[in-house]
């Protein structure tokens, strides 16, 4: 009964709502704020003690002073929208005194990005055509997939300009549309790759060059790249085919070269083992540092047999420790990718 009577006592808190909308708010806009107003529907001073919020972008204040007995208060909530064009929703913790201890309040809606000035939407200056971006990142594609993506671009001369693709590789077609530009037209140019035609795995760029009327010699500088990453679909096997796949496990799990004088090349090697149920086969075997180089297994890797791989590492003029990556691409959906660290100190 004391307790009962203790609880009675004390400070409660009640809030209007415990959520709010802001619906679709422009980018523009910058900063909104709502105001979760409460009362004290206890019989005690009620003390919001700390209100904390689950991101930076989301900026509380509070009543600070003790709220009597059916006095209200309010936690004011502000969101900065601006470099945030995104649906959000982001949570709100209110420690205090009452009867509840920790309140959670919650703001969500919606940041429409806010439109782009011309300098913002074509950076990227080949004369006076002008291009979002001179990179054309395609991502992962499955071999034997078609990728498609496209970029914008815009006239900004005073005549107009025909437009082409030149320097394209077998498996890449490219269209621009329109191919001619009046003063002040947006078009697009739409690159298409063909991972059939690729003998090759992994990450993949290529350079082809952007034309204006036909003049290949002015135009040699507008260079395009197009990247990719050439990757295995597993996706579509059985059960049953997951259970007889290859399997690669690194026996060797770090490589020492210890100490190499500059401009020295020194050779290393790891042993991998097929723990699987299929042959195994190395796709790629690359490394982020172009001082390591290694040679393919001419053939797979046979259920239950073991495999040596050699590398060799060449230093250049920079004394210290280092430590970098021998990546490996298999054939084996559970162990695709493989890293194998080397580390070596280069000295005089």
């Amino acid at each position: 009964m004391t307790g009962f009577s203790q609880y009675r006592e004390k400070p409660v808190i009640s809030f209007v709502s415990r959520g709010f909308d802001f619906g679709n708010i422009k980018e523009e806009t910058g900063k909104v704020t709502h105001d979760f107003v409460f009362t004290n529907t206890g019989k005690a001073p009620l003390v919001i003690q700390q209100v904390t919020a689950s991101c930076g972008c989301t900026t509380p204040s509070w009543t600070k002073q003790p709220i009597a007995p059916r006095a209200k208060g309010k936690i004011t909530v502000t969101y900065s929208a601006t470099g945030r064009p995104e649906t959000f929703t982001k949570t709100i913790t209110v420690n205090n005194n009452s009867t509840e201890s920790i309140v959670q309040l919650s703001i969500h809606g919606t940041v429409i990005a806010q439109p782009l000035s011309q300098a913002q939407a074509f950076p990227i200056a080949f004369g006076k055509v002008k291009l979002k971006s001179t990179i054309i990142p395609l991502g992962e594609m499955h071999k034997g997939e078609k990728k498609v993506m496209s970029i914008p671009v815009l006239n900004t001369s005073d005549s107009s300009i025909t437009l082409s693709i030149g320097n394209l590789p077998k498996h890449i077609t490219a269209s621009v549309q329109p191919k001619t530009l009046s003063p002040g037209q947006k078009g697009s140019i739409q690159f298409s790759c063909n991972t059939s035609l690729i003998n090759e795995w992994g990450f993949r760029s290529d350079k082809v060059v952007l034309v204006g009327n036909n003049d290949v010699a002015s135009s040699k500088n507008n260079v395009l790249t197009i990247t990719g990453f050439i990757s295995e679909d597993f996706s579509k096997l059985t059960p049953a085919q997951k259970v007889a796949t290859p399997v690669a496990a690194l026996l060797t799990k770090q490589v020492s070269l210890g100490k190499i004088k500059c401009g020295e090349t020194v050779k290393g090697k790891f042993e991998i083992r097929n723990t699987g149920k299929s042959p195994l086969i190395i796709r790629k075997i690359f490394s982020d540092c172009n001082c390591i180089t290694a040679q393919l297994p001419q053939q797979g890797i046979a259920v239950g047999q073991t495999a040596t791989i050699s590398f060799s590492v060449r230093t250049g003029t920079s004394i210290g420790q280092k430590i970098e990556n021998v990546n490996l691409m298999t054939n084996s959906p559970a162990t695709t990718d493989l890293q194998l660290p080397v580390s070596w100190e280069t000295i005089r």
